[in-house]
């Protein structure tokens, strides 16, 4: 049987949040898990050192390209047929020409569920280029049931070729940090000295960050002390910092708006750091294939709170407080709850990394290799 799987690991060379922790995750643990498979990583730009751990049965391959939509498209699958491999992983897409099976891991659907939150042209090009992997795709994978049910019944596929396998995070967020050195390392790196609420995401407008801005604003006006609110994320489209801003101080007046912090995209080992660091941690997000950042932030031990919107409830169950999503004063309440509760802080705490482990990146990799087997063998029985 032939065991060569190729993997697009483009996403693997840049700061591209979701879907870079996917095949981070997903590949420092299948690999070690399958030493029968050979798996080959491409990318059009070199990999940052240290991105996987060493394995032998991984080889990382750099092919150049100016134009990174050719690459994907014709120049991937090129390299898959020269190297023998018997099954193509990507994201998303299903390139031309390819001439084994492919799988795709698609993590949402929100740009046809809400169009309105994309730019025209990200919306014309992920309509064209989603359906068109979803119908030639050997499987789909996505991250959650929610996207699951989404996916089938929008693009009408047959039911057992979408499978929901779900992320996880990195054991690095559940590595103890004390909160003091948390907090120094926040204050020496951020600015930030004071208690904070964080928020972790691309500023974009699915994310529903002038919601939390507003609640901000209130909760920061009736609370009477010191209080930031630190913005993890770099620069999406269609929400602006200024914007934000400005919301801050509508609700709360100009001491509020003077405590908001943004601090664009920050390196992967600093976020165990502000999660830890942080007093209540907000994703008030409207829709997620899964949502990683109130897992890893569970995981650090953060009283966390979520928008009740899709899969949110799917992903923390019990463990964080659950928010109606576009009403400011139902957050502006939550955060003054945590806030002021020390019983409810503890309560939070003590959950939320047990809900954390309830998911791991080794078991995700075990289901997706049943995939990449099935895939293997039949496509072997058919030689």
């Amino acid at each position: 049987m032939n065991n060569r799987v190729g993997i697009d690991g483009r996403t693997l060379t840049g700061p591209f949040t979701g879907d870079r922790s996917y095949w981070r995750g997903l590949l420092s643990a299948i690999a070690p898990l399958a030493p029968d498979l050979q798996f080959y990583v491409y990318s059009h730009r070199p990999f940052p050192a240290g991105v996987l751990p060493p394995a032998s049965n991984l080889v990382l391959r750099v092919i150049p390209s100016r134009n990174e939509r050719f690459w994907s498209l014709f120049t991937l699958p090129a390299c898959a047929r020269n190297d023998r491999c018997a099954l193509l992983h990507v994201q998303y897409s299903v390139p031309f020409g390819c001439s084994c099976p492919v799988i795709t891991t698609v993590h949402d659907i929100s740009f046809r569920l809400h169009p309105e939150w994309f730019p025209w042209k990200h919306r014309l090009l992920l309509n064209i280029g989603v359906a068109l992997a979803i119908r030639r795709a050997t499987k789909v994978i996505t991250v959650s049931e929610t996207s699951r049910q989404d996916i089938l019944r929008l693009y009408q596929c047959p039911p057992d070729r979408v499978v929901a396998i779900p992320n996880a995070i990195s054991p690095l967020f559940f590595q103890p940090i004390a909160v003091t050195e948390a907090q120094r390392l926040v204050q020496e790196k951020y600015g930030v000295s004071t208690p904070f609420v964080l928020a972790v995401g691309v500023l974009q407008p699915r994310k529903n960050i002038e919601t939390l801005a507003a609640a901000f604003g209130i909760a920061h006006a009736r609370y009477g002390k010191p209080l930031a609110l630190v913005l993890v994320g770099k620069q999406g489209w269609g929400v602006q910092e200024e914007t934000i801003r400005a919301r801050v101080a509508q609700y709360g007046g100009a001491s509020a708006a003077d405590s908001l912090v943004f601090t664009g995209y920050v390196p992967d080992e600093d976020l165990p750091f502000l999660y830890t660091a942080c007093t209540v941690f907000a994703y008030p997000s409207l829709y997620e294939g899964f949502g990683i950042p109130p897992l890893e932030a569970m995981a650090c031990g953060a009283p966390t709170l979520v928008a009740h919107a899709p899969p949110m409830p799917e992903v923390v169950d019990e463990a964080a407080l659950l928010i109606s999503p576009k009403n400011p004063w139902a957050w502006a309440d939550a955060l003054l709850a945590v806030l002021q509760d020390a019983d409810l802080r503890d309560r939070l705490r003590e959950k939320g990394p047990i809900r954390a482990r309830c998911f791991s990146w080794e078991e995700s990799a075990r289901r997706t290799l049943v995939l990449y087997r099935q895939i293997l063998a039949t496509a072997s029985s058919l030689a």
